[in-house]
């Protein structure tokens, strides 16, 4: 497993978790659980570190922890956070954080669209559901 120190790299560059996520593209609790430990730094990460804050000896800060268990499990993990597309970067290479804030708004007006729908067809049939009640109930109380 690769642990990247990133709260010393974040303390002696004087940078917040918040403004590590947004400079590398990667979600804050993403960059916490990494922080933390909890889960092994993928190469493309600790080189997006590297790069947006100017560290030249990256891998004084990265460590090689010798668990097998957890080994499978960070793999699995890496290869979920490897598939995850680079975030939007300008034509110098800084992410575009507007890209990235439309991004994610535009993946919420679709997953909201997707909700209305589900509800717009749950309506129609609770509507259909009243109609066939209430023929039920006139033929039955009759």
């Amino acid at each position: 497993m690769r642990v990247l120190d990133l709260q010393r790299i974040r303390s002696e560059k004087n940078f917040s978790q918040v403004k590590v996520a947004e400079l590398t593209g990667y979600p804050q609790g993403f960059v916490s659980v990494i922080e933390r430990g909890k889960a092994s730094a993928p190469q493309a990460f600790i080189d997006k570190v590297a790069s947006v804050l100017g560290v030249e000896n990256i891998e004084d800060y990265v460590s090689e922890v010798a668990n097998p268990n957890l080994k499978k499990k960070m793999a699995k993990r890496a290869e979920k956070t490897e598939e995850m597309p680079p975030a939007p970067t300008d034509e110098v290479g800084k992410v575009s954080v507007a890209s990235t804030e439309q991004t994610i708004v535009s993946d919420f007006l679709e997953l909201l669209k997707k909700k209305e729908e589900k509800i717009e067809s749950l309506e129609a049939e609770i509507e259909e559901l009243k109609q066939e009640l209430a023929v039920y109930r006139q033929t039955t109380c009759k």
